[in-house]
């Protein structure tokens, strides 16, 4: 039975952020966020330039260039230098460092302290709807095991400090809700993942752990390190009220049955929050998970350009009340750290209208078109969760790239996967593997009838801690950093094979 904080907070929640959604109020708040926003970027320096005092329709909105993050890099080097009310009218305090999965370019993303209100927003709606699903949710009465970013350094002459946008999160935590979490603060966000790798297991072991929350493959390399020590047979006898894990920032389907596995109890509940550097975007729709409701509170305008027509010339963007749900679209967004019709490189597909809900379907920059297939992220994922449903295999890691055709040979899909649980017998695995990405992808299908443009895919077995390498490699360990699922080209998967034959 929740206690009487639980209780209390509960109430708040209902009452301050409602978790039910409905989408004529998804609408309307997005009619105010396109007004407000217009009117707090209108006299910045970037606002001048892109003459938005002169705006005051969506039409008109419309004709401004979606833009990328090139785009903003005079504006930033201005506001690095000191410069305020450059991309902001509020101080920026923060730069969020961005992963940069898959171009490998970090970007430094503007944070005020109204961006940051924006996430907490998010965090609560999160949170809300949550608490709607089981009534027995109690996050305040146990320590919430949080696997946050790195805060990097303190940039002269400007005194902005960078880092990732989780640990400026935890950093801006509310006073009332710090203690809830373990580790401290400061090792929390510490710069060096592999200090927090030594000593963040020490300390957790022994807590009162009620919930996870941050990205799950971090949370593993931790939980490895423990289990050295303790040889724990599930989680549960590890920490006997852990309960939930709040997680984002990759899919987490490759994940799920061994978490199910480790946790060791049959109510435990997995929970997901789509929150990126640039803004808090959704949160899981349904207690079964799959679908996010789209978040439209939270100082973010949204438009959507259907992925059949990205990177055509003049390609028409539609707001909110004009999607239709199974088509994938481009995620443009504007925001009141001075993005305006920023594409994030995310595809998503509307799933209903009534509320607005939806999936992560892939990467505008993550999909493979090397023969005319059109793989998206979304065919992978579910013909890896049917195959790997089927043989009883989980899968750490993996990345996808084409091995491009020769004289010699076709054509095809190759995989490198580090397993958790191999397959008894990869050859077959491979051949299912293969069917089901046919099943998903009717362009694929095509070009691999009669194997007449493609081969059967190859699927290589990584030994474990390959990925772990080559993120290191990269200087990539910890925090929000991500492996690039598909890459339409080689250098990536050329890296992995370099690393397995050390």
């Amino acid at each position: 039975m929740p206690d009487f904080k639980n209780l209390a907070f509960r109430f708040y929640l209902e009452n301050f952020y409602p978790p039910n959604f409905s989408a004529a109020l998804s609408l309307k708040e997005q009619e105010h966020n396109f007004h407000h926003l217009l009117s707090e970027l209108k006299d910045t320096a970037l606002g001048k330039d892109m003459r938005l005092s002169n705006i005051s329709s969506y039409n008109e909105f419309s004709a401004l260039p979606v833009t990328q993050y090139d785009f903003y890099e005079p504006y930033i080097e201005r506001i690095k230098q000191g410069e305020q009310n450059v991309m902001t009218p509020d101080k920026v305090r923060w730069f969020g460092k961005t992963a940069g999965t898959t171009s490998g370019k970090s970007k430094l993303i503007p944070i005020t302290q109204a961006v940051i209100d924006g996430h907490l927003r998010g965090t609560f709606y999160g949170l809300s709807r949550l608490h709607s699903f089981d009534e027995s949710i109690d996050i305040l009465s146990h320590k919430n095991f949080a696997m946050a970013g790195g805060i990097y350094e303190t940039l002269q002459p400007s005194g902005i400090v960078v880092g990732d946008i989780s640990a400026i999160l935890m950093r801006n935590v509310p006073v009332p809700f710090r203690t809830i979490y373990v580790p401290d603060n400061a090792l929390m966000t510490h710069s060096s993942w592999e200090y927090k790798l030594e000593r963040i297991p020490g300390i957790v072991k022994n807590a009162d752990v009620g919930a996870l929350v941050g990205v799950p493959t971090w949370h593993l390399a931790v939980l490895s390190k423990i289990h050295e020590e303790t040889h724990f047979n599930s989680l549960k006898g590890l920490w006997k009220n852990l309960r939930l894990f709040l997680h984002g920032g990759v899919n987490f389907e490759p994940y799920r049955q061994h978490f199910k596995e480790l946790c060791g109890r049959e109510d435990f509940i997995f929970y997901e929050n789509y929150n990126a550097t640039e803004g808090f975007f959704g949160a899981q729709a349904n207690p079964e998970g799959g679908d996010l409701a789209l978040l439209t509170d939270t100082g973010v305008f949204y438009e959507f350009i259907r992925f059949a027509d990205f990177g055509k010339e003049n390609a028409k963007a539609l707001t909110l009340q004009d999607v239709e749900t199974g088509v994938p679209y481009v995620l443009l967004i504007t925001t009141l750290n001075g993005l305006l019709r920023y594409m994030i490189g995310d595809v998503i597909t509307f799933t209903c209208l009534e509320p607005f809900s939806f999936r992560i379907t892939g990467r505008t920059q993550e999909y493979i078109n090397a023969f005319g297939e059109d793989l998206l992220l979304a065919n992978v994922m579910n013909a890896l969760m049917h195959t790997n449903e089927k043989w009883n295999v989980q899968v750490r890691e993996y990345t996808v790239a084409p091995l491009y055709i020769h004289l010699e040979e076709k054509g095809r899909m190759q995989f490198v996967i580090e397993f958790e649980k191999p397959p008894a017998d990869l050859a077959q695995y491979t051949t299912e593997l293969d069917q089901q990405l046919q099943h998903e992808n009717s362009n694929y299908a095509q070009k691999r009838n009669h194997s007449l443009a493609l081969s059967t895919l190859e699927v290589i077995a990584a030994p474990p801690g390959t990925f772990y390498k080559w993120m290191e490699s990269r200087g990539k360990l910890g925090g929000q950093n991500k492996v690039p699922r598909l890459v339409n080209g080689r250098k990536v998967m050329d890296e992995l094979l370099q690393i397995m034959k050390q």
